[in-house]
């Protein structure tokens, strides 16, 4: 753990309040699941990929599992264009 960011999840939830922040519309973050892609090259050039969800380990696994049927919920319903 870096001594000068001891607590990394709490500045993961500052930076995305700042976020809701600026969108303006008055919401709080309660709860948070955070999907990321990740890549890395090996020394070979070969690149390889994966997905990475962030938690909060603090947070009850019923929340984390509302929150990703609400994404995929969210997914189906929106427009996506496919060029």
């Amino acid at each position: 753990m870096n001594p000068l960011h001891p607590n990394p999840w709490a500045n993961l939830r500052v930076a995305l309040q700042y976020l809701l922040d600026c969108e303006g519309d008055g919401y709080q973050l309660v709860h948070y699941v955070v999907a990321v892609g990740l890549q890395r090259m090996d020394q070979t050039g070969a690149i390889s990929s994966t997905s990475w969800l962030a938690i909060p380990s603090e947070q009850a696994d019923y929340i984390t599992q509302g929150l990703l049927d609400s994404a995929e919920e969210m997914r189906a319903t929106q427009d996506i264009e496919d060029d």
